[in-house]
C-alpha cells in the first residue's frame, strides 16, 4: 500500500542580502529532494516580503547563473494565516491552496535565518526543518553567540564590538587589540556578505561603512591562520555528527565570490585531513554516507 505524499513547503528568497544565495539553496534542495516520496511545494519570498506560490517548471529566472539568478515574479500570492493548521491561503485567487505538512525553511541570513520565520511556523503549530527560534536567533547574531560560547568555557578569537551610534575607535588602539590582519563583518548577516579583511589602516574606514550598510551592530574580529572544517548535525535529544570536511578556499579568505561566484573559488576535502585523536572528539560520528532524511 502507497502511504501518501508528504507535502513539503520549500520556503525561499526572502527580504535579506542573501536573496540570490537561498535561491541557489532552493534550486539544489528542489533538485535532489526524492520526488517519489515527497511533494514539494515551493514558496519564493521576493525582496519585498510577498510570499509567492511558485511553479515548479519555472520557478527561476537565469538558474544556472549566479550573478543573474532571479526570482520568477510571475505567481499568485499567498499566505500563512497561524489558525489555518498549514493550509496556505491564495491572496490572489481568494482560495485556499495544499496543506503543507512541514516546511523546509531554505532562507539565509536576516527575515528568515535568525528566529524570525521559525516564530511565524510555531505559532501556526507547523513542524519544520533546522533550529527554533532561540538557536536560530543566537547563532544569527555573532555578537550574543561569541558571548555565549565564551561564557561556556569555549575559545573563541578576541573580537570587539561597533555600533553605529558609537564613535570609530582609533585604528591603533584597534591593532594593537587584534593585530593585523582582523576581519570587519556585519553582526547579522551570513555568507561573508560585507566582509573584509583589514591589512592596513588605509582599508579601516571602508570597511566600517560596508559592514554597517548591513547591520547597525558590526564585528571587529582578530584574524587566526587555520583551516575551515565543518561537521553537519542532524537530530535533537540524541544528535548525530557526520564526518568532518575541510573548505578549502582559493581567496585570501571564504568570501562570498568564493563561495557562491567563482566556481574555482574553493574546494571541499571529504573526509577531512585530521588525525583519528582529533575526530575521536567527535563521539557521535556518524557513517560516511549519511544523508538527509528528506533527500
Amino acid at each position: 500500500m502507497n502511504q501518501k505524499k508528504l507535502n513539503i513547503g520549500i520556503l525561499f528568497g526572502g527580504k535579506s542580502a542573501e536573496h540570490e544565495v537561498s535561491l541557489q539553496s532552493a534550486k539544489n534542495v528542489f533538485e535532489a529532494i526524492n520526488k517519489e516520496k515527497y511533494n514539494p511545494i515551493l514558496i519564493g519570498i521576493d525582496k519585498s516580503g510577498k510570499w509567492l506560490l511558485k511553479n515548479q517548471s519555472n520557478f527561476l529566472l537565469n538558474a544556472n547563473n549566479p550573478k543573474l539568478i532571479k526570482l520568477n515574479q510571475a505567481s499568485d500570492s499567498v499566505a500563512l494565516i497561524p489558525q489555518s493548521a498549514g493550509v496556505i491561503s491564495n491572496l490572489t485567487k481568494g482560495s485556499a491552496e495544499l496543506k503543507i505538512d512541514v516546511v523546509f525553511p531554505i532562507l539565509h541570513g536576516t527575515f528568515g535565518e535568525d528566529g524570525t520565520v521559525q516564530g511565524l511556523l510555531k505559532l501556526a503549530n507547523l513542524p519544520f526543518v533546522g533550529a527554533s527560534v532561540l538557536g536560530s536567533a543566537v547563532g544569527m547574531d555573532k555578537d550574543v553567540m561569541k558571548r555565549l560560547l565564551r561564557e561556556a568555557n569555549l575559545p573563541i578569537g578576541k573580537f570587539l564590538v561597533l555600533k553605529s551610534q558609537q564613535a570609530i575607535p582609533d585604528f591603533q588602539k584597534i591593532k594593537a587589540e587584534l593585530g593585523l590582519p582582523f576581519f570587519v563583518k556585519p553582526a547579522n548577516m551570513g555568507s561573508s556578505v560585507g566582509v573584509s579583511k583589514v591589512h592596513q589602516e588605509t582599508e579601516y574606514k571602508d570597511s566600517l561603512l560596508k559592514a554597517f550598510d548591513f547591520d547597525s551592530k558590526i564585528i571587529l574580529e582578530e584574524f587566526i591562520q587555520g583551516r575551515e572544517v565543518k561537521c553537519s548535525v542532524l537530530g535533537n535529544e540524541k544528535p548525530i555528527a557526520s564526518v568532518p570536511g575541510e573548505v578549502i578556499s582559493n581567496h585570501e579568505f571564504y568570501s562570498y565570490e568564493a563561495k557562491y561566484i567563482d566556481e574555482n573559488g574553493a574546494r571541499l576535502e571529504i573526509p577531512a585531513k585530521i588525525n583519528d585523536q582529533t575526530v575521536k572528539k567527535n563521539p557521535r560520528a556518524c557513517p560516511k554516507n549519511i544523508s538527509s532524511p528528506l533527500l
